[in-house]
């Protein structure tokens, strides 16, 4: 009878060990069909254009005029190219040596608050910088650089620097947690000072972990979308090309991804002109996938090192380049110090006495601190001014009780725009939730095939490299043009079509983030609970997913915030106009297209209004998720760890008593 008992137990551990496979594994492959269907939708898409416009004239020439059909990919894609160029050549030397300080200079107590106040730029919507750039950022370029119009590529330049700059920094700093520190002061042993041994052999150690940011960091400029829209308008590229580089600096042309955002809905356009967005859209892709391609092989060192003619490349380049710096750098050594002593000692007592009487031996460390405390400045400065310019207008713009419609729910209003945003996250988080956990735990519980879990990776880490534009170019196409997920059929718009594609934007980084919290869950906890006889469902349910909740819930507040920082997926499904009602199969402004909406209305003081009682509202809303993330949450999993081990001590005590 016991052993019946035992079997049966066994039989049902068994099954639901493969149902939770099963079903994980089945929607792994789901998630990376999606991968496939977002490609050929798109590619399908675009036949209208190349058809209408001709391949050869989008691809093989110069000339843009949508006027006579002629509509070249290259001009448009030039000026990207330029804007994001311009704002990472600033950028990457900010963004590292800022790193370089926080690691490196700052108290360990003044870490985690300066990473915090980083992280708060990494999370501000793309259209809030637009709103800032357009409103001050703009003001002060033109001031600076005496151009004729705040609107141009040198002030979309400069607040691509700022929006990127957050990655370079997060992962800078991530590749140093990783470094060895003991080389620091195995370096200053031999006479090396720490900023020498910080150049010199740290960030030499993590050479490739910067480059990888930086391609990151590039790729993020060249797919930004609505930001840009926000401040470059024209589409005149030939004549505008005629006038030089200064010329281009000083214009607004769009780049690629503003000139798709902005011609989506463009009256007159019809099939034809949405096709060649379409087709645009292919090569901004492909375009993108090339440099996270580039990116992946990078972040490999065994896979370059295998590479021989790679290496030697490298090693050429690398001495063509650094030439006349070594050659100044050794005259800079003779002349700053000579040695001489006719007698022969050993290496380390050479090195003492060079140091001890070469006056210039500081120079080197003074230079690259105070490069540090700039970058560092330029970054925390441009912070506060962002922040108390959206604050402050915003908490002006919700006291104007002219425009404020922060408390109304009707058609039109910031009330109804927060209730969709709401909506929006509840169905994105709800339906997302347990797919990525499912997901995350076939990849880190029971994938076995090292290929089948590399390529699912692929798929993964792919759309999480895609343009925001690209999956609300796939949400138009699919959930409403083919689906009709929408009161007005394939005209329309929706709440539920917008929620859904952004679903697809979130599930990357949420599969991802999960599956970080699943790996810090120790190896040796799943191999007792099933050494003691649990199933592999048994133990991921009661002793995986719950050590790992903090990670989950992180997760979740993290994904939320991502929610409220996308505006391109949800302008081209849930469209910038508002419904008299709120429902889910009608169109429906959040609160990010709001914002993006007021760029087309004429009454310029009501606009800016509406537009900073949006920011204000989101800026709070992003405040309380970096709270819950970084705070509340851990404070709240310590408290009760601690709890739990004074309740362990406890029990200990009352059985040695007994």
């Amino acid at each position: 009878m016991q052993d019946n008992k035992q079997l049966k137990i066994f039989n049902k551990k068994k099954r639901a060990d493969k149902i939770s496979k099963t079903l994980s594994l089945t929607l792994s492959w789901l998630f990376s069909l999606t991968f496939f269907c977002l490609i050929v939708f798109i590619i399908y898409a675009s036949i209208p254009g190349f058809k209408a416009y001709g391949f050869k004239n989008i691809i093989f020439t110069n000339i843009f005029d949508l006027t006579h059909n002629q509509a070249s990919i290259w001009l448009p894609f030039a000026i990207t190219i330029i804007v994001s160029v311009l704002a990472i050549l600033f950028a990457a030397p900010i963004g590292v040596k800022t790193a370089f300080f926080i690691n490196f200079r700052l108290h360990k107590k003044l870490r985690k608050p300066t990473r915090l106040i980083v992280e708060l730029l990494a999370d501000i919507p793309s259209v809030i910088f637009g709103l800032f750039a357009a409103q001050s950022l703009g003001s002060f370029i033109k001031g600076v650089f005496n151009i004729d119009t705040a609107y141009s590529l040198l002030t979309a330049s400069s607040m691509l620097i700022f929006m990127i700059l957050p990655t370079i920094i997060s992962l800078t700093l991530s590749s140093l947690a990783n470094v060895n520190m003991d080389l620091i002061s195995s370096s200053m042993v031999l006479g090396n000072s720490k900023t020498k041994t910080i150049y010199k052999i740290i960030k030499k150690e993590i050479k490739s972990s910067i480059i990888v940011a930086i391609i990151i960091a590039f790729s993020r400029a060249i797919g930004e979308t609505m930001a840009i829209s926000m401040i470059l308008q024209s589409q005149g590229y030939n004549t505008t090309f005629d006038t030089g580089l200064l010329g281009i600096l000083c214009s607004n042309l769009r780049t690629l991804g503003a000139l798709i955002s902005a011609n989506m809905f463009a009256e007159g356009g019809g099939p034809a002109l949405q096709g060649l967005l379409f087709a645009f859209g292919v090569c901004l892709f492909i375009f993108v996938m090339i440099l996270n391609i580039i990116a992946n092989w990078l972040s490999k060192p065994k896979q370059r090192k295998k590479i021989k003619w790679v290496n030697s490349f490298e090693k050429k380049v690398f001495n063509v380049i650094y030439f006349v710096p070594l050659q100044l750098k050794i005259l800079w050594e003779k002349l700053t110090y000579k040695d001489s002593s006719k007698s022969n000692y050993d290496l380390s007592s050479y090195i003492k006495k060079r140091v001890k009487n070469n006056k210039f031996i500081n120079v080197y460390s003074y230079w690259k601190i105070f490069w540090e405390y700039v970058c560092t400045a330029i970054t925390l400065i441009f912070i506060f001014w962002i922040l108390i310019n959206i604050l402050g207008l915003g908490a002006v713009a919700i006291g104007n009780s002219a425009y404020s419609t922060i408390f109304s729910f009707s058609k039109d209003t910031t009330g109804q725009a927060f209730i969709n945003t709401l909506l929006v996250i509840v169905i994105a988080i709800g339906i997302g939730l347990p797919m990525s956990l499912l997901i995350a735990l076939y990849l880190n519980e029971f994938a076995k095939s090292k290929k089948v879990k590399r390529t699912i990776l692929f798929f993964i880490d792919s759309l999480g490299a895609t343009p925001s534009i690209l999956f609300g170019m796939f949400g138009l196409i699919f959930f409403i043009q083919t689906l009709g997920w929408s009161s007005q059929g394939v005209a329309g718009k929706s709440l539920i079509a917008g929620a859904i594609t952004i679903l697809i934007v979130i599930l990357p980084t949420f599969i991802r983030t999960i599956q970080q919290a699943l790996q810090s869950v120790p190896y040796e906890m799943r191999t007792n609970s099933l050494a003691l006889g649990a199933g592999k469902w048994e133990t991921i349910r009661k002793i995986i997913l719950p050590c790992a909740m903090q990670g989950i819930i992180t997760s979740v507040v993290l994904s939320i915030g991502r929610i409220l920082a996308e505006t391109a997926p949800l302008y081209l499904t849930s469209g910038l106009g508002s419904s008299s009602s709120i429902s889910l199969s009608s169109a429906g402004q959040t609160l990010t297209t709001r914002i993006y909406n007021q760029i087309y209305t004429n009454d310029i003081t009501k606009a800016s209004s509406i537009m900073y009682e949006c920011a204000f509202v989101t800026m709070i809303l992003v405040f309380i998720i970096i709270l819950f993330a970084n705070i509340i949450i851990p404070w709240y999993f310590k408290f009760k760890y601690q709890r739990q081990n004074q309740r362990f001590k406890q029990f200990k005590l009352r059985n040695k008593k007994k």
